[in-house]
């Protein structure tokens, strides 16, 4: 919600371990025989295998010497008898003309066990990818067109196995204020190997309309959806800007279902008096393109996700976002935070307000066992301003528990 200085790319550092694997990993084709443990969960049955199309009906050539008008016509016999009307349209590629493909019937899936309600909402799932198809995809353009920024799906399955041949984990991304979950695309593509919640928080995306209910209503929004998707321990939660405030509920409200988090952009020392008046003086501008399109500017967002945001942007309500200051402007950090044993890893963009550096001793009072790191250059949408780091950034965190060597030690 800050206006930020102009926009500053980063290379991906050079320590091969850090290196987003993504491309790699799936060019390379499927997985060997005997790496178990990376295929669907038992509870999301995988598709079946498209159905070969049934060869085309190929009419006779003429033989030599005779006309090709007579052995038109030695054709017509057998084309009506394949259900295709001798009078139909004399284009073979017509509909008419198309041998019918049996339909696909998908597996039903088994029923879960019933939870809280929760608003309806497109929860769209990926399922599992052939490897191969995968890589194609992955290396192809990015489709044309204006894309609807409340359709992006929740859930999304793995697409390739695990190289150390464990079953697949689960990591839980929490979108920011004044976006929607549509930012963590470079993020699910990259992480193939888990499966990935991109939750839609309340008033956001596809819940636009939704009226913001507070912070421990959206944690507790979050907690059910892990609870209900994750079936192998727990879940690794990483939080950028307000999805990082929320993780910090759900830690404080649930941790029993957190395996680890990461969070950026947590303004928890608070907001100042000056930068309180000119954000709710900024919620006049709600419903301009051309300040969204400013503000796209100044998060360090790449061309072709301007549009997203910019549309996303003028349909946000601005009394949600009015409520949702109230809470966070004050700062603070939950009750019962220190109950959360588990590793803890707070960053600040190097080109954040310093406000949010400044929330680092807030943190460490309640999550003694955190670290902290400050990403050089970068601004506060930067998992969408250099994803190949904020990639790497996060696999070093899930797998090993370290922080990416390019993160740099506070300031004291």
């Amino acid at each position: 919600m800050s206006q930020h200085e102009g926009a500053s790319g980063g290379d991906a550092g050079t320590d091969e371990e850090f290196v987003d694997r993504s491309l790699s990993d799936e060019a390379a084709g499927p997985a060997p025989e005997g790496g178990a443990g990376q295929g669907p969960r038992p509870d999301k049955p995988t598709r079946e295998a498209n159905p070969k199309r049934a060869p085309k009906d190929h009419r006779p050539r003429p033989e030599p010497g005779q006309d090709k008008g007579t052995a038109k016509d030695e054709a017509k016999p057998a084309a009506e008898a394949a259900g295709v009307p001798a009078g139909g349209p004399a284009d073979p590629k017509s509909p008419e003309h198309r041998p019918q493909v049996p339909a696909k019937e998908k597996p039903a899936r088994p029923a879960k066990a019933p939870r809280q309600p929760r608003p309806a909402v497109p929860h769209a799932r990926t399922e599992p990818q052939d490897p191969a198809a995968a890589a194609a995809a992955s290396v192809s353009a990015k489709p044309a067109g204006p894309r609807d920024p409340g359709g992006y799906p929740e859930f999304h399955a793995p697409t390739r196995a695990r190289r150390d041949g464990k079953p697949a984990q689960t990591i839980v991304f929490l979108h920011g204020g004044n976006v929607a979950n549509w930012t963590w695309d470079p993020q699910v593509r990259a992480f193939g190997d888990y499966e990935v919640l991109t939750p839609h928080l309340p008033g956001f995306g596809a819940r636009a309309q939704e009226d913001w209910a507070g912070l421990d209503s959206a944690a507790d929004d979050v907690a059910a959806v892990i609870a209900d998707e994750v079936s192998n321990g727990g879940a690794h939660l990483v939080g950028l800007s307000l999805g990082g405030v929320v993780a910090l509920r759900v830690l404080a409200r649930h941790p029993e279902l957190v395996e680890s988090l990461l969070i950026s952009g947590v303004p928890a020392a608070g907001v100042s008096a000056s930068m309180r008046t000119m954000s709710r003086m900024q919620l006049r501008l709600f419903g301009s393109e051309w300040y969204w399109r400013f503000q796209a500017g100044a998060y360090g967002m790449v061309a072709d996700e301007k549009d997203l945001f910019t549309e996303h942007g003028t349909h946000l309500r601005a009394d949600n976002m009015r409520a949702i200051m109230d809470e966070v402007d004050p700062g603070g950090v939950p009750a019962k935070l220190g109950d959360y044993k588990g590793p803890v890893l707070v960053i600040a963009g190097g080109k954040e307000p310093k406000l949010v550096a400044k929330s680092f001793p807030v943190l460490a009072r309640a999550l003694p066992q955190a670290r902290f790191r400050t990403a050089a250059g970068m601004h506060h949408q930067w998992n969408i301003e250099d994803p190949i780091l904020f990639n790497a950034t996060v696999r070093a965190w899930v797998e090993k528990g370290t922080a990416h060597p390019r993160l740099q030690e506070p300031r004291q």
